[in-house]
């Protein structure tokens, strides 16, 4: 069921928001930690919308650290979306 929901995101996605994902995926995997994070995004890939609603709780003190946060909020628009913690994996074990 997942993929169907995932495959669907993903042609509905637009340009920047396929190249946040890549980003993601890109500095994840530069930094050798593949696999550690495909294990936690396999374990929280239920909590996904709550995991944005925790990034918008979080946003005051972000904005503290970077005084325009825009890849925050649509990191965190991105992941209110069912599916979009599969794009990532994918795009992780395209990477791994």
């Amino acid at each position: 069921m997942s993929d169907d929901v995932a495959t669907a995101l993903e042609a509905e996605l637009t340009d920047d928001e396929r190249a946040l994902l890549d980003q993601l995926a890109d500095g994840i995997a530069s930094r050798r930690l593949t696999s550690a994070a495909l294990f936690f995004l396999e374990s929280v890939k239920p909590l996904g919308f709550v995991g944005s609603q925790v990034m918008i709780f979080f946003r005051p003190v972000v904005s503290l650290v970077w005084h325009d946060p825009v890849r925050w909020d649509r990191l965190s628009a991105l992941l209110e979306r069912r599916g979009s913690i599969e794009l990532l994996l994918r795009r992780l074990e395209a990477r791994a």
